[in-house]
């Protein structure tokens, strides 16, 4: 089917706008999308005429318009995976103490939908929407270890691996020796790939299709993760995993036993 390219621009245009970045300008868009100058004027002008965009006429730069509000409200009305996970969630939250996430495949990326805060002072803290890299730490390696295999070559190809850590993994190589343990195990577990002094234990939820809905993550930091607590952290976030998996309608049973 072929696609309408000025609709592909705009959704490109839109997507510039991240947590981290709110507000951005023409020029910071341009940028970011390598599309030019006129093209992104042109193409906000008609979002904030139709109210997806706003401007604001001192600093000039542009957020997200009062449209998004309506169409938060209709997704608000349907059930998706954020409502029914979040139960589960708050209950490994409560088992384990640490900061329970959900992720989400996006461009070559990874998108957190949903966390739990931590039940402890000093925690991992991440935010609702926040877009991370998919090669690098546990929740996005668990999400790139079920992607089918064509769809990892053409993330491969689209530019070397950024490395955030001295522990990041760059190589494609090595990376698809690690997916393809973290695929026969059934989870995955993270130190300090992204973040230094932190850790990850994820476990992958599965859809009622069969293929990978999201990524289940406890994050905290590294000096409450012994290895008696790994154990425990990841049979809870396994079996966390399979309960919302179920819910959403899958059979498929993980590769791995679930156990380190």
């Amino acid at each position: 089917m072929q696609s309408i390219k000025s609709v592909e621009k705009a959704i490109d245009i839109l997507s510039c706008f991240r947590v981290e970045s709110p507000c951005l300008t023409v020029t910071e868009i341009t940028a970011m999308t390598g599309y030019t100058q006129s093209t992104v004027s042109r193409i906000l002008a008609t979002l904030e005429k139709k109210r997806c965009t706003e401007r604001d006429p001192l600093s000039g730069k542009y957020r997200l318009g009062m449209r998004f509000h309506q169409w938060k409200g209709v997704l608000s009305q349907e059930k998706g995976i954020v409502d029914l996970a979040r139960p589960f969630m708050e209950k490994l939250r409560d088992e384990c103490g640490e900061e329970v996430s959900l992720y989400v495949p996006g461009e070559g990326n990874r998108i957190c939908v949903e966390a739990v805060r931590s039940r402890y002072g000093v925690a991992k803290i991440t935010e609702v929407g926040k877009v991370l890299p998919l090669h690098c730490g546990a929740s996005g390696k668990v999400l790139l270890a079920h992607l089918p295999e064509k769809e990892r070559r053409a993330f491969y190809r689209r530019g070397p691996l950024e490395k955030y850590t001295p522990n990041t993994i760059t190589d494609p190589a090595q990376l698809e020796a690690d997916l393809e343990k973290i695929r026969a195990d059934g989870y995955a577990v993270s130190v300090g790939e992204r973040e230094d002094g932190t850790y990850s234990v994820v476990a992958p939820v599965m859809g009622g299709t069969g293929g990978i809905e999201a990524s289940l993550c406890v994050s905290g930091p590294i000096f409450r993760f012994s290895e008696e607590e790994k154990a425990r952290i990841v049979q809870d976030t396994v079996q966390a995993a399979r309960d919302i998996s179920t819910t959403l309608g899958s059979t498929r049973r993980f590769e791995g036993a679930g156990t380190p």
